[in-house]
């Protein structure tokens, strides 16, 4: 615990980038020229002799505004601590931007450029200067036109400054709609606490409190200072103070609170407060409210969510959620190079659902068509990897028609309530078993958990006809796809899997049959007490006629029984 907690502070206490040296201004053209000089806060003219095309970003929040200004593909090393971002797994960490592994593995990527927040060490700095790498170390942000001025600069130094311009232009109107918004609101006392630790005047983080509606009671107070001086900053907080101060609600961090619950202090001291008493706390995403960066945006959005709801349904959600970030909202899903699938979600914002159509597979015997993520906690972009699940031992009776492994980069599977997938199977590849028994399994780890899987209408494998069809059901059916939906939690392995004909079923892992029976489109799902969801066991409706035999349906025995029913017919004659 001690160490994470190093680790955490030592990231949101400075992890703040800010805006050019004292001395410059970035400019505000939309055209980069190159080649561009500007002071860094070393009080070095750092100079980019032209536009880089390989950046390595020693912070979390460097890379978030690479990602936010659409040059993440000009990024090839992330921080270790950037690992949430879509795509980040792909690139080379470089540690935690402070030790000589970081100078080594930067090295070796031989950037056209480094951008370091005021965290990183000086002699960090110096090390790459002196191997002829450029570096440029950015300020500490105070405040959010210090975060928007970054991404500006961010821009300017990499050569995108008209993603950049528009990101930041962004960013001041969607602050400006909520500054209007609670003007004149009754502004409750907000603590945040991190670790021991709080945010005073000089932070971007109580410029977050304030911009949102709050009063921080930190704001510049000797009292709430265990040292007991006059500070601003971030700085240990004196407990006993913080019950004299009397907040009303408390701003927890994502890295350290999973629930939005008042902590009871030291020794139960916090419980003698309002928000304690009342229960008012919010947790913000950490990657939001501990990053000067451009999705610091969103943790204002969901504080004055909950401090002022009133306000934000009236005034703020139409103008910022629907106008602006649902202008940059999307999902893409993309086939890579090794066979796997990235599914890829970008601002949504506060929506807590997101679907992903997936293009076919040609000649796959299955295939994953849709998947619907419905998510537990607020994550506005993350990735999805689906990948081959491996050769895998069925169920005994089964046949595996496809196995798939998923995974998240962004997004934890706690942070995923359920996910729902629509899969299509190519009838041809049946080999002659029943349709209906086709089964989506999950592995618990020692075995398979049956999933309710329901067979779903022919052509709806992205929720409508296939395009190859035209849109038309009856064609799809005809070009010989079924389609299956089924719903599981977490990441683990699935398995998609047919009964072979006359195959008896095996016993699951938990000691219920696996299903033999049909599972049907309008049945509702049956919860266990696993949370999954069994395959439905449907008996054949009492009214169902007996099948008619047909010629070829029981070789052998037609002219068989022709003959017993002329004999019948004899013997009744006689009668």
């Amino acid at each position: 615990m001690d160490t994470t907690r190093c680790v955490v502070v030592a990231l949101v206490l400075v992890a703040a980038l800010g805006p050019a040296g004292v001395g410059t201004a970035a400019a505000q053209s939309g055209d980069c020229a190159f080649p561009i000089t500007r002071t860094d806060a070393t009080g070095t003219d750092v100079t980019v002799g032209e536009d880089p095309d390989e950046v390595v970003t020693l912070n979390p929040s460097a890379a978030q505004t690479m990602y936010e200004i659409d040059a993440w593909e000009e990024v090839v090393g992330v921080s270790t601590y950037a690992s949430y971002l879509p795509g980040a797994d792909d690139k080379t960490t470089v540690g935690t931007g402070n030790s000589d592994a970081t100078v080594e593995q930067t090295l070796a990527l031989d950037p056209d450029l480094v951008l370091a927040p005021n965290t990183i060490d000086g002699d960090v700095v110096t090390q790459l200067r002196d191997a002829g790498v450029t570096v440029y170390k950015f300020e500490m942000a105070e405040d959010l036109d210090d975060v928007v001025e970054k991404t500006r600069l961010t821009g300017e130094l990499v050569g995108h400054c008209e993603s950049a311009d528009s990101r930041a232009d962004e960013m001041e109107r969607q602050l400006d709609v909520v500054r209007e918004a609670v003007e004149d609101v009754d502004r409750p006392k907000v603590f945040y606490t991190f670790f021991g630790f709080t945010a005073g005047e000089g932070t971007f983080i109580h410029e977050v409190i304030q911009t949102a509606g709050g009063d921080n009671v930190a704001d510049d107070s000797a009292e709430l200072n265990a040292n007991g001086v006059t500070t601003s900053g971030y700085y240990d907080v004196n407990a006993e103070y913080v019950v004299a101060a009397n907040p009303e609600w408390f701003v927890l961090n994502g890295d350290e609170y999973d629930t939005a619950t008042v902590p009871a202090g030291p020794g139960g001291i916090y419980e003698g407060t309002t928000a304690y008493r009342e229960g008012n706390a919010v947790v913000l995403d950490a990657n939001e409210i501990s990053q000067p960066a451009p999705r610091i945006v969103n943790a204002i959005l969901d504080l004055v969510r909950v401090l002022h709801p009133e306000a934000y349904e009236s005034e703020i959600e139409g103008r910022v959620e629907t106008s602006s970030l649902g202008d940059r909202r999307g999902t893409t899903a993309e086939r890579l190079a090794d066979g796997s699938l990235s599914l890829q979600a970008s601002n949504l914002g506060r929506s807590d659902r997101v679907s992903f159509d997936v293009p076919p597979r040609p000649n796959a015997t299955a295939s994953v068509r849709r998947v619907n993520v419905t998510l537990a906690t607020v994550n506005p972009t993350f990735e999805l990897r689906l990948r081959h699940g491996g050769d895998v031992t069925p169920p005994n009776g089964t046949r595996t028609l496809e196995t798939v492994g998923l995974s998240g980069n962004g997004v934890f599977a706690g942070d995923v309530d359920h996910l729902t997938l629509r899969l299509a199977v190519n009838r041809s590849r049946l080999d002659g078993a029943d349709p209906d028994t086709v089964t989506l399994f999950r592995s618990n780890g020692t075995g398979w958990v049956p999933l309710r899987t329901t067979r779903v209408t022919a052509g709806a494998a992205n929720g409508t006809a296939d395009a190859a069809t035209g849109g038309n059901a009856t064609a799809a059916a005809a070009n010989d796809t079924l389609v299956y939906e089924a719903r599981t939690t977490g990441f683990a392995t699935l398995l998609l899997a047919v009964e072979e004909p006359d195959s008896p079923a095996e016993p699951a892992t938990n000691g219920t049959a696996v299903p033999t029976a049909t599972a049907t489109a309008t049945a509702e799902p049956t919860p266990t007490g696993t949370g999954e969801f069994r395959a439905a066991t449907t008996e054949p409706p009492a009214s169902t006629p007996t099948p008619t035999p047909t010629p070829g349906s029981a070789p052998g025995f037609g002219p068989l029984l022709a003959v017993a029913a002329v004999l019948l017919a004899a013997a009744g004659v006689r009668r």
